[in-house]
């Protein structure tokens, strides 16, 4: 029996270290997108020690269900090393070795023994496949299964602390060889980063043998003796690089993008200090005179004579002038002309916002203008401006919000390029409709649309 269990741990253990090989294999050839498969810059390495306390269970076992007790208050404590890699993001292993000392008693029998224990452990870093968008996390969740060898001496008493069995010593007490056979463990650990390489951890775990003499003490029949530990320790992560697999490091994919994104930002700014000439403009003080009427101060007028009904940009040059004989407005060449209580169907881009922001940019700007000449082009159409806000703060917020941002776009049709109010609608919808659950920048914006 005990030669069945010992190899049965072996082959499961045996099993799980093939599987973990190529689950690893695979996760370093797949296209997974958290996982990456190009970087190998991270630290892998990690040692650590641990110090706590051993648990018996077994036929010398009662009132010991407390960590830590043994006969008369003696610590059951131990003391455990450890090497490990970590594979990538997700799974690891680990060469552990533990050693200390157990006491355990019941009724008028006690017993001390001697234990070290040599482990290869597989390890599932849970917190990294549970949440594995979640980058340089701090915590640590890992679980583990291994297999190896335990060795142990010990010896039992009865009340008056007379030797009644013994493993690895003689009736005397004195110490012969110390017995060996093959142990399975699990258990968790639960990490939290202190600085780059150190962690400290709270380890609890399980080792299950296949013998019944641990606690000096053979009963035919009776359940095969365990012991569990709990321990707090710290590993210490080394190499030359900033980031550890352990911690979910931000994979290379993800940094180029957002390189990429920081450096369209800068293009976009750049274009805006280039192009958007309202920078470039002095300011003045807007209440001076207005001579053509057409909402910008002749201090920033370029034309200072613009026909009435004109729409005009932020320099006052118009961009849609009404004709002289008909009072109709006429466009640019190259536009078709307006078709009088005809307005067709016509998409306009939304505008889009930063986090918690109702500040209209460039490119907003000019979805507005295409707004503004549809209107004046088309006089009986009116359009529903609708306000739309990512999954963010409570919907009374976002409610509030997406109103602001509505009355926003609706302050600059009507007051600078002059549209009537009256054709505005305003549809604030907070956060009711997500159209991209997962993409938070293309829920904040305005749509417009066409009221039939």
């Amino acid at each position: 029996m005990k030669k069945l269990l010992s190899l049965s741990g072996i082959f499961i253990f045996a099993s799980l270290f093939i599987f973990s090989g190529k689950v690893s294999a695979q996760a370093s050839s797949s296209d997974v997108p958290w996982t990456d498969t190009n970087h190998v810059d991270y630290n892998r390495w990690y040692v650590g020690g641990m110090f706590g306390v051993y648990q018996f269970f077994g036929d010398i076992a009662e009132h010991t269900y407390f960590p830590g007790t043994g006969k008369k208050g003696k610590f059951n404590w131990m003391l455990g090393a450890k090497v490990g890699r970590e594979f990538n993001q997700r799974f690891g292993a680990r060469i552990n070795f533990n050693t200390g000392q157990m006491f355990s008693q019941r009724n008028d029998d006690w017993f001390k023994a001697n234990e070290m224990d040599l482990q290869l452990d597989f390890t599932l870093n849970m917190t990294n496949i549970i949440a594995p968008y979640r980058y340089n996390k701090k915590w640590n969740a890992t679980v583990y299964v291994g297999a190896g060898f335990f060795g142990y001496r010990s010896i039992l008493y009865d009340v008056n602390d007379n030797i009644i069995g013994n493993v690895g010593y003689d009736m005397n007490g004195d110490k012969t060889n110390m017995k060996f056979t093959s142990c399975i463990d699990v258990g968790s650990i639960i990490g939290y980063r202190l600085t780059k390489g150190l962690d400290i951890f709270l380890e609890i775990g399980l080792t299950n043998t296949p013998v019944d003499d641990l606690d000096a003490k053979f009963v035919v029949l009776s359940e095969l003796d365990n012991y569990s530990h709990v321990s707090l320790g710290l590993h210490y992560t080394f190499g030359k690089y900033d980031d550890a697999y352990k911690w979910n490091p931000k994979p290379d994919y993800v940094k180029a993008i957002e390189d990429k994104i920081v450096d369209m930002g800068n293009n976009i700014d750049s274009v805006q200090k280039c192009c958007a000439e309202k920078n470039k403009i002095n300011p003045c003080d807007t209440s001076t005179v207005d001579g053509d009427g057409d909402k910008v101060p002749d201090c920033r007028d370029l034309e200072l004579d613009s026909p009435k009904g004109s729409i005009v940009n932020f320099q006052g040059i118009a961009i849609i002038s009404p004709d002289s004989a008909t009072g109709e407005p006429t466009i640019a060449a190259g536009v078709a002309p307006a078709q009088k209580n005809n307005a067709p169907a016509i998409f306009f881009s939304p505008i889009y916002f930063e986090y918690d922001k109702t500040i209209i940019d460039s490119t907003g700007e000019f979805t507005l203008i295409n707004v503004a000449i549809y209107m004046k082009q088309y006089p009986d159409a009116r359009i529903l401006i609708s306000g739309n806000c990512d999954k963010h703060a409570s919907d009374k917020y976002n409610e509030d919000l997406s109103l602001r941002r509505c009355n926003k776009a609706k302050k600059i049709l009507t007051e600078e390029y002059g549209i009537d109010p009256s054709r505005l609608d305003i549809q604030p919808n907070g956060k009711r409709y997500l159209l991209f659950p997962k993409h938070d920048h293309a829920n904040r914006r305005v749509d417009f649309s066409l009221i039939q």
